[in-house]
């Protein structure tokens, strides 16, 4: 791509059309006082919302307007932000736009507490009488789940007094881990001393020179291991904050609790966990085999990012790569094609880096916007299956928001990488299909192969050792650095098996992944990529009645639970099926790279 340039030099075309949400910022200086005037009336309902059904309707429906208008202003303001984030301009209106959500939030956040204190049969009946709330009924009904799980009011207040006190332990592990840890220097490719921070430690970890990336894995948890119980007394905050708040809210494990809201099975992660142990010989040979394709006599866990194949160095032009998008999700059928081609046509993506532009990719709109992708594309094989995730989540954003109201639009959380990584998979099989030479598909196919290692393996394993510490504390056992440690060593040694030398500096990783602030929120990468698998394989195969099934469920929006919507595609949560199928894939695309490193050795 040469030089980056300035966000005025890029082309129109290759621009997004943000304008199509506002005009100028006049308008959304208008919308933004009238938001500020509807927050204000919603909050005024608070106190008679409940006296009958006509006002609970006038209040419910006031608060979705407002609610609307929100996250069109925000979807703006976030927009022009991340074209150019030195504009000072764009950055006073996101700060105005966050702080009107914060109001947003403090003011109108008396509907669950409220409806909650109220009998069922009461709240029921408002839906009944008032036909303009059935779109509403999901919603208010996963609120009423929660009255058997909620406390007296004034218990609710103490709770919440102190959540902020027992939920801090993840803000001082954010400044330790990001401002105050420090890891020394290593010796890089070029024989230089180099500072080791978190942001380069994946690059030299990824590095061809042995001795770099076992330099970097050393220091990186040598030093974690330092802070060890400091980053035990954090984490163990979090953990003991989850099983007292399960445990006041009678629910039987923190597990249970953290499930709740989204009806998921607590069997789906038991069945996540035997399924992957059942598969760990396959992983196992995936180790052995990246032995030998390394030539080395030991495999060590810093041996296991580097790769192996050689650097695609061929470049893919932008129209090229909508080509190749475009050709590998035809099989998902006219009508996904026809929406997908007026993504290039009508504005939704912002292509190239500019100066000041935000970095990566995403997928964000609103329910009265497009649904916008940012690329900062430079022609590589990655930029083109970035394009083919990020429009994934767009067209589930599309198709959720024409197909739904405003209340139903928005898809769980659970489901929201579904979509984009079934186009990653179908892209992926077609390159793999359409490859011009052995080494282009074993790069494909290896490629494959560490996404499914890094997102289902990996990830389950976090799970694992998640679900333990917190089933320790749920049974009243003390959380020490040591046996955290020793827990997660042993771990390690059955994930990578006999054959991997597993570094003892392992013990100490656990202290720095973060989404262990976050109880249960990693087995949905592996379930998602699950799914996503499930999903690709069907299409792939051209299983009768598919492919309108995944498109129904792509339409549903968030209008139920995910189990129930998985439903619509013949998944049972409560049944490890669609797992099995996922890691099966798995052990096809093993044997088909070890066909092509075998063939490569003669």
């Amino acid at each position: 791509m040469g030089q980056v340039l300035e966000r005025s030099e890029i082309k129109e075309e290759d621009k997004w059309k943000v304008d199509t949400i506002y005009k100028n910022i006049e308008e959304w200086q208008k919308d933004y006082e009238s938001c500020q005037k509807m927050i204000q009336e919603v909050e005024s309902k608070k106190d008679t919302f409940l006296e009958n059904s006509k006002n609970f309707k006038e209040a419910l429906l006031l608060d979705d307007e407002t609610s609307r208008l929100l996250g069109k202003l925000y979807c703006y303001a976030s927009l022009k932000n991340n074209e150019d984030l030195a504009n000072e301009t764009y950055q006073e209106l996101i700060g105005k736009a966050s702080n009107l959500d914060q109001e947003y939030e403090e003011k109108t956040n008396y509907f669950t507490p409220r409806i909650l204190k109220e009998k069922k049969e009461k709240i029921l009946s408002f839906l009944d009488q008032e036909k303009e709330l059935e779109p509403q009924r999901h919603t208010i009904l996963s609120i009423l789940r929660y009255q058997g799980h909620t406390l007296s009011e004034e218990e609710e207040k103490l709770l919440a007094a102190y959540s902020n006190v027992l939920g801090a332990g993840s803000e001082a592990a954010d400044y330790l881990m990001d401002a105050d840890m420090r890891f020394g220097t290593i010796t890089d490719e070029e024989g230089q001393e180099t500072e080791l921070t978190q942001s380069n430690y994946s690059i030299y970890l990824r590095s061809k020179n042995r001795e770099v990336r076992k330099q970097a894995f050393l220091r990186m948890h040598e030093v974690y291991g330092s802070f060890k119980n400091t980053l035990n007394a954090t984490l163990s905050s979090i953990v003991n904050y989850a099983s007292t708040s399960a445990r006041l809210n009678h629910f039987d494990s923190s597990l249970a609790m953290a499930l709740y809201a989204n009806n998921i099975p607590v069997s789906l992660y038991h069945n996540l966990i035997e399924v992957v142990h059942h598969h760990l010989p396959s992983l196992y040979r995936y180790f052995a085999l990246k032995k030998d394709m390394l030539g080395v006599d030991e495999f060590h866990l810093y041996d296991g990012y580097v790769s192996t194949v050689k650097n695609n160095h061929k470049k893919y032009p932008f129209e090229e790569g909508k080509k190749l998008v475009l050709e590998s999700l035809s099989v998902l059928g006219e009508e996904y094609i026809s929406i997908l081609k007026i993504a290039f046509t009508d504005g939704w993506i912002d292509k190239y880096p500019n100066r000041g532009k935000t970095s990566g990719a995403y997928s964000s709109g609103m329910y009265d916007t497009l649904p916008f992708v940012l690329l900062n594309y430079t022609e590589e094989y990655d930029d083109v299956s970035t394009l083919a995730h990020e429009l994934g989540h767009s067209m589930h954003s599309y198709l959720s928001n024409k197909n739904n109201d405003y209340v139903n639009a928005s898809y769980p959380i659970f489901l929201a990488e579904i979509a984009s990584t079934v186009n990653e998979l179908l892209f992926s099989h077609y390159m793999e299909e359409h490859a011009t030479d052995k080494e282009e598909k074993k790069a494909i196919l290896n490629e494959r192969l560490d996404m499914f290692k890094g997102t289902i393996f990996r990830q389950t394993m976090f799970a694992e050792f998640e679900l333990s510490l917190h089933d320790k504390v749920d049974r009243h056992e003390i959380l020490t650095a040591d046996s955290l440690s020793n827990d997660y060593y042993v771990l390690n040694k059955l994930y990578f098996g006999d054959d991997v030398v597993v570094d003892d500096e392992i013990r100490y990783e656990w202290l720095r992944i973060p989404h262990f602030y976050r109880p249960f929120y990693v087995y949905q990468y592996a379930t998602g990529l699950s799914i996503a698998s499930y999903i690709a394989k069907n299409i792939l195969e051209e299983k009768q009645g598919f492919k309108e099934k995944y498109l129904t469920l792509l339409k549903s929006g968030g209008k139920d639970y995910p189990g129930e919507l998985l439903k619509i595609i013949d998944i049972d949560l409560e049944k490890p099926d669609f797992l099995e199928e996922a890691l099966e894939i798995f052990d096809d695309t093993l044997r088909s790279y070890e066909t092509l490193c075998k063939e490569e050795k003669k």
